[in-house]
């Protein structure tokens, strides 16, 4: 055994030499020393606990009294405590207190940063530090929309402060460890581990932030602490996590540096944050969408609608273009180009590469102010046709455009999730503005084995495939015009 140990050491080693220096077996694939990275950063994390104050109505029991206002009168033995009778409630303060972490990043200004739902409510901010200091802090002023607070405390010239290192979200991937530390459940400077689970992910009430998916446990107390990487820089803001009980099921999500820095840098120079807008709406190119554009896979993201008036209406976007590229960064899915226009410099030239009709085109777009959702309302005489769909046009045609649903018999368009109601805006790249544009450019699909549809249903536009069957009949209206 001795002898077979010998023979087999060397091969080992080299063995271990290769994967070593082709990455198989290389640090950012094996767990660290997490004791040490976080004897390296504690004194630059923070506890952070919040006192405000919200208002409460407060009724008296006799509200709602069976035999119409309280029998008492106006001389209610409960209105000192409850309100004025005849349902008159009345107004209470009540103490709301909070608790959250954060970072510095900046030690020599006594910059902090945290989660903008941390501290939302509050009227007073106490930082608390690892040993054990206290000291109130100012709100210079956060950014709800990517829940995002920047924070200041006082110097103490005697007891210097330390920052962290802030890490490069461009080099992350799936799988990588990462270190999770805060104040769950008021459990100051707790820490956890987990992996990357995934990146660029999206939620579905927040669809700027590309969040961080880790399975690094997260619990209440633990928004605005830090992510690190196994360098020990911070690559994220511990913000999220997906559960029905409140606490941690195996999905925690961090909002990435890149980004909080951005914010970061808003505030501190503007005193606030301003998002990006391009003013359209997208869906995902599933892959039956992918066929009718001629794309040999599905990605970038499809414009449904354009505000008019806005960036992309200005630009000459159009409802059916793919936008494929966003400043020369690739649009993957329609999730990734809300990110990219949100975090572009409002009043920056911004170059979309689209797809209309088969061929890319490049547009020049004016990124704009966010601005408040702005939606058009499409609503569309009768027509029979091969999708066996009643259709007719709109009732206030020609100022409004597009052809109404009013019956859908059973069939392809039926099977896709057409409805009575919907306006049929567009088949394939051909507007359907009356009855009489919508037979021609239901005619032209008749040699397509998927046909595309965009259709408005509560003011909401969509794009829909629709698949026909192998042995579906042709359009007979262009087969009797072939002849």
């Amino acid at each position: 055994m001795r002898k077979l140990k010998q023979v087999w050491l060397p091969f080992a080693w080299v063995i271990m030499t290769f994967l070593t220096f082709t990455g198989v077996a290389s640090a950012d694939n094996r767990p660290p020393d997490w004791s040490l990275l976080f004897e390296e950063n504690k004194a630059a994390i923070v506890s952070i606990t919040t006192e405000g104050t919200e208002k409460v109505q407060i009724r008296s029991p006799f509200d709602g009294f069976p035999f119409g206002p309280s029998p008492f009168g106006e001389d209610d033995p409960f209105s000192f405590f409850f309100g004025t009778p005849n349902n008159t409630p009345k107004e209470q303060e009540r103490i709301v207190r909070g608790a959250g972490s954060g970072f510095i990043i900046d030690s020599e200004a006594g910059i902090i940063v945290t989660n903008a739902h941390v501290v939302e409510k509050a009227d007073d901010i106490t930082v608390h530090f690892f040993d054990r200091r206290e000291a109130k802090a100012e709100l210079i002023g956060q950014d709800e929309r990517s829940d995002v607070a920047v924070l200041k405390v006082a110097l103490d010239q005697n007891s210097p402060l330390q920052e962290v290192t802030i890490g490069n979200v461009e080099t992350l991937k799936v799988g990588q460890w990462v270190m999770a530390v805060g104040s769950p459940f008021g459990l100051d400077y707790t820490a956890t581990q987990g992996i990357i689970s995934s990146l660029g992910r999206n939620l579905p009430n927040d669809h700027y932030t590309p969040f961080i998916q880790t399975d690094a446990a997260i619990n209440p107390g633990n928004s605005g602490g830090p992510l690190f990487n196994t360098k020990g820089e911070v690559i994220g803001i511990n913000s999220q996590i997906y559960t029905s009980t409140g606490s941690y099921a195996g999905v925690s999500f961090a909002i990435p540096i890149d980004l909080v820095m951005d914010v970061v840098a808003q505030i501190q120079t503007h005193g606030k944050v301003t998002h990006g807008w391009l003013g359209v709406q997208v869906q995902e190119v599933t892959p039956a969408l992918a066929k009718t554009f001629g794309m040999e896979k599905p990605e970038g993201a499809l414009v449904v609608d354009v505000v008019k008036g806005g960036p992309a209406d200005k630009a000459k976007l159009k409802s059916g273009d793919i936008i494929l590229a966003f400043n020369g960064k690739k649009v993957r899915s329609s999730s990734n180009l809300p990110m990219q226009v949100a975090r572009a410099n409002v009043g920056d030239k911004a170059e979309l590469l689209i797809l209309r009709k088969g061929k890319e085109k490049t547009l020049t777009v004016t990124i704009e102010a966010s601005d408040s959702d702005k939606t058009e309302t499409v609503t569309g005489s009768n027509a029979k046709n091969s999708l066996n769909v009643v259709v007719e046009n709109h009732p206030n045609y020609p100022k409004e455009k597009g052809v109404l649903v009013k019956n859908v018999g059973k069939g392809i368009a039926m099977t896709a999730g057409i409805r009575a109601g919907d306006i049929i805006v567009q088949i394939n790249n051909d507007d359907t503005d009356d009855v009489e544009s919508f037979k021609k450019a239901l005619e032209k699909t008749s040699d397509d084995a998927v046909i595309r549809l965009l259709v408005k249903r509560n003011g909401n536009p969509f794009f829909i495939a629709i698949t026909k069957p192998v042995d579906a009949p042709k359009d007979k209206s262009k087969a009797k015009g072939k002849k």
